[in-house]
């Protein structure tokens, strides 16, 4: 559900901010970002400490890829960007589209660097790879006629996304390569908005030669996260206190939260505060945790959400129900014409899937993804990683990612283009 900032560093974070001292320790956080020699530290990956003050782009471009930036802008206005890592030649026939988690961005995609991240993987054997960025995140705040900062803006959750975002992104991303098809993957929220897709819009199930499913977020009914129990026991009162406050947005990304990041979470210790909660929060797997990668990671996530994005996901949890956004027996009637939110008829979902979850994965437990499995007209093929210690985060960030998880997706893309080959073959 959640890729996360681990919680208590956002509170205290949010506090200094408050206090109006978050300039000065930024500042002096970033003195210490350029001077640390990252090498007293070390990590499994080819990445640097600047790493984490780098844009999306920034980072593939200083890694030797090439990099192209696109926008897709959805029927509603919503102006998507798009992050291209263009193939050399023409040797696939879909390109590959990644979807990011919630709170979370395209840059979750290439931060443990070359040799080990998904779109570096991919690009390196010739695919044509697109990052999308998911409205409401740092790199997708632009709308055709809505400021950023309204609350008009902000009045969506992940339906919109997957009802009008990911059809202009396809859309975009097939005119622009010619290609009939896309393959699609999605991390987390990343896979809730591709299954508001393929059943509200069931026409785009044909544009899509594989779905593969890192974590699904469907189906939430055993969440073990003591952080995020914490919020859903607690969600009505937040609502509340949200309204009062006139807050719409969640955790937008700071210019200073990496320095403050760094400043509450050294890296030289294993067991800080960051690490601590992010266990508490995924799932703890110390042993596949690099603490480099770790500290990067808080200088892109959290990247933004909508208030309304994290409500929605309680509501999907509490009533065990894939369903539209629920505004009260009165406002669903004049919205929808019916008492109760519209549920999601998974049964149009005809694009075949790729379910990979674990065990350990606090936020979507195991059971929980073979619950949703069920609920697919086509039963989808279904990989339990192997690590029994992989969390929900591991998905993007771990050590194993590459053998637990990346290598199983490249292998299957492989085996699909070889017997879509040999079935060209024979029918000559």
């Amino acid at each position: 559900m959640i890729a996360v900032m681990p919680l208590t560093l956002l509170l205290s974070s949010s506090l200094i901010v408050l206090l109006g001292v978050a300039p000065s320790v930024a500042d002096a956080a970033s003195a210490e970002v350029r001077s640390e020699n990252a090498n007293d530290v070390g990590s499994f990956f080819a990445i640097d400490i600047e790493d984490g003050a780098l844009s999306t782009s920034e980072l593939i471009t200083k890694y030797g890829y090439p990099v192209e930036s696109h926008e897709a802008t959805g029927a509603d206005g919503y102006v998507i960007s798009l992050t291209r890592i263009p193939a050399r030649t023409q040797r696939h026939p879909r390109p590959l589209l990644l979807v990011h988690g919630l709170l979370a961005s395209s840059a979750d995609y290439v931060l443990i660097g070359p040799n080990n991240s998904l779109a570096y993987l991919l690009a390196d054997r010739d695919y044509d790879v697109w990052l999308a960025d998911m409205r409401g995140n740092r790199y997708s705040r632009r709308h055709t006629r809505l400021d950023s900062d309204s609350h008009d803006y902000w009045d969506f959750t992940w339906h919109e996304m997957g009802y009008y975002d990911l059809p202009a992104v396809i859309e975009y991303i097939l005119g622009q390569t010619g290609a009939s098809q896309v393959d699609y993957i999605g991390h987390s929220q990343g896979t809730t908005v591709f299954f508001v897709m393929a059943s509200s819009r069931p026409e785009y199930n044909e544009k899509i030669g594989r779905m593969y499913a890192l974590s699904p977020a469907v189906c939430l009914k055993r969440v073990r996260s003591p952080p995020v129990q914490w919020l859903l026991q607690n969600i009505d009162a937040l609502h509340e206190l949200f309204n009062a406050l006139g807050v719409h947005q969640f955790l937008p990304h700071l210019t200073s939260q990496y320095g403050l990041a760094r400043l509450l979470c050294p890296m030289t210790d294993p067991e800080n505060l960051c690490i601590q909660v992010v266990s508490q929060t995924v799932g703890p797997n110390p042993k596949m945790a690099d603490m480099m990668a770790m500290q990067i990671l808080v200088g892109h996530d959290p990247a933004g959400a909508s208030i309304k994005q994290l409500f929605h996901y309680a509501q999907l949890q509490r009533t065990g129900q894939f369903r539209q956004y629920d505004y009260g027996r009165r406002n669903n009637t004049l919205r929808y014409s019916h008492w109760n939110a519209p549920a999601y008829n998974l049964s149009a979902v005809t694009a075949p899937v790729t379910i990979f979850y674990a065990q350990n994965d606090w936020l979507i437990d195991p059971r929980d993804a073979v619950d949703f499995s069920k609920l697919l007209p086509t039963p989808p093929t279904m990989h339990l990683v192997e690590d029994a210690n992989f969390n929900h985060l591991d998905f993007t960030i771990a050590i194993n990612a590459r053998p637990m998880v990346y290598e199983h997706i490249l292998a299957s893309l492989e085996e699909r283009e070889r017997s879509n080959d040999s079935g060209r073959k024979r029918a000559r």
